[in-house]
Parts: C-alpha cells; structure tokens; sequence
C-alpha cells in the first residue's frame, strides 16, 4: 500500500538494501522498555527447550502456538513478536504461489517508478526484491528491514493467530495484509518437491506418502494447513479492508483481475489512462510464471534466507492440478473429505477433486 495514490516513492529491492546500502537509516518507532538481550536469550532457551520437538529429514521442529516451525527460524518469530512495528504501507502474505504474488505486488506498487522495460525483477529473483520477515529477522536482518523506506513489502508464513498484535490488533496501523490459498492437494506436491531439494538421495514414494499422511493428520509445518487458511479467510470477512483473501486457481484463470484487485486493496489503483495504455497486461507479463521462469537471474545462483536453494527451484510448474500426477484418487478423495470437514461451517469451500 502507498499511503496516498499522489505520493509514490520507489520501493527498494531488499537484496539491493544489503548489498549496496542503498537506504537511510529509518528511525524506530519507541517501544515499551524490555528487559535486556541476554535475558531475552536465557527466557527464549527456557521456552524453545520445554516445546514438543520433531525431526523431518535431519531438520528440527519446534510446536508452539498450535503450529510447527522451522527450529533455526523461531528466534525471528520471537524478534517480530516483540519488536516489529508496522507502518501505513506494509503488507503481508503467506505462502501458496509466494514467489508469483512477491513478483505482482512488487510490480503493482513500483510501476511508477521503475519502468517496466528495466525493472528490478528483470535483474532479480523475486525473494530478492520482497523480504522474508521472519527469515530476515532470525539471520540480523532487522535493522535493514526496519531502514527500508515506505511503502514496504514483506512475507510471511505465519498463521494470523500468530501475527504480532501491531499488525493485527491496532486498527490505525494502516498494514495490509494479502493471502493467498491454493488447492491442498497442489500444496502437498509443492511442499514435496520443496523437500526434494534439500535432500533429493530421500525422494521416493514412501516419502510422499508419509508427507501425506502428516498432512492429513495436521501434522505439517506453518499448519494444521486447514487452520492457517481458515484463520486468514475468517480475517477477511471480519476486516475486509485489512485482509485480502485471494485462491491461487482463480488467480491464473484471471490473472489481470487480480492484479487490478490487490492494486485497489493496497491503495494503488490504476488509472484510466494506465489501463487504456496496457499497464495492467504488461505487469500480468512480467510476473508470468514463464516470463519469470526464463530469465537469467532466475537460472542461476541461489536464494533463501535460512536455507539456500537454487533460483531455478521456485519455478517448477506454476499450475493447478498437478497433484494428478502423483496421488491416486484415495489419496485425494481422503484429502479432500478431510478439509471438507474441517471447513464445513466456514463458508469457505473447496473444490472436489476429479480426474
């Protein structure tokens, strides 16, 4: 979100903030008193030590707040917890077609500034461009996070129950909140393939079977996966203006739909004149999954902040029903009954599978 249509000032790629310290110092907002560092690390030990542990290809992960987490990531979720401070042109999404909605919100709120014939996305991988909140903080990141000039973009993976109360609690924060939600079944297969990268020597069927099986039983990071979805729609229906709540399915029948959406709900609409000029093609273009998929940048080198991955890997198919291709229909038809379940009262549903 830019606080006012007329004011537009260029976002910086989070990658050039490090690297060529392309930004001011941003002055912190003041913050209660807190106790000092090490206390902070002696209660954070305390607590991470008392938590349920569980080890999934030689990583470890903690359960708190009902979900579970990355091990070497938690210290970020206790630094957002406390410390971050969002400001009138901040937004947040979790995961399900990340790296595409990173590319279309960057687009959306840039595209004054950078032309679009030379944008940063031309040069840099999405997760360049767009921070990972709790992966920066968990790496020192904060302070360069906390420099980066309005409007800022971020993303999370975090439940809504677990967002800090600055973001969710205070009316007049003036952050955003995009969330996009994807077929559970696409979910899975997404994941897996995630979890063939770090360890592809374990990437046989019995595998995937028992990811499957840990879906079904809640049992999967950032989840249950049902509950993270619900608390966002749930969200979105009682601030509609705060939280937008967007399914990745309907985003690739109409993609140009979207971006003019998520451009109305962050405050920077397009004009007439911007529309009549083929802006809103030319961003759906530039963030295409084939477009983004073929670039030099995204080719080669590697990305992440805890846990470094090929560019190439975060552009595999960018398609629905690819679950088709590895699950039988048991195994969907469990899946599906399953969510089915979990939503039923919501007035969120999904669609059956079929084949």
């Amino acid at each position: 979100m830019v606080s006012s249509p007329s004011l537009w000032r260029a976002p910086v790629p989070f990658k050039d903030a490090i690297e060529q310290d392309a930004i001011a110092p941003f002055p912190k907002p003041e913050a209660p008193e807190e106790e000092d560092e090490e206390s902070q690390r002696d209660r954070d030990r305390c607590l991470m030590s008392s938590l349920p542990v569980k080890v999934y290809r030689e990583r470890r992960y903690l359960q708190y707040q009902a979900t579970w987490w990355l091990e070497s990531a938690f210290q970020g979720v206790f630094a957002i917890e406390r410390r971050f401070r969002p400001r009138p042109s901040d937004e947040s999404y979790p995961k399900s077609g990340t790296t595409w909605m990173k590319a279309i919100m960057f687009a959306i709120i840039s595209r004054k500034v950078y032309p679009l014939r030379d944008h940063p996305l031309l040069r840099l991988n999405p997760h360049d461009c767009v921070v990972h909140l709790s992966g920066a903080y968990a790496t020192g990141k904060e302070a360069v996070v906390e420099a980066l000039p309005s409007p800022r973009t971020m993303a999370v993976h975090m439940p809504f129950s677990t967002l800090p109360t600055s973001v969710v609690g205070d009316a007049n924060s003036g952050c955003k909140i995009v969330y996009v939600w994807r077929d559970s079944k696409d979910v899975l297969v997404s994941l897996w393939h995630y979890y063939r990268k770090l360890r592809p020597e374990e990437a046989h069927v019995s595998e995937f079977h028992g990811l499957c099986e840990s879906f079904c039983q809640g049992d999967t990071v950032f989840g249950p996966w049902w509950d993270n979805v619900l608390g966002y729609f749930r969200a979105s229906v009682e601030m509609p203006t705060k939280v937008l709540f967007l399914r990745y399915e309907d985003m690739l029948e109409d993609t140009a739909s979207a971006v003019v959406a998520i451009a109305d709900f962050v405050g920077c609409p397009f004009s007439a004149e911007e529309e009549r000029a083929g802006v809103v093609d030319a961003i759906v273009k530039l963030c295409s999954f084939e477009e983004l998929k073929n670039l030099d940048t995204n080719m080669s080198g590697s990305n992440g902040h805890l846990i470094k991955l090929p560019s190439s890997s975060y552009f595999r198919k960018g398609v629905a029903g690819d679950w088709m291709g590895h699950m039988t229909r048991e195994m969907a038809d469990r899946i599906d009954t399953i969510v089915q379940g979990k939503f039923q009262g919501s007035g969120l549903e999904i669609k059956r599978a079929s084949t």
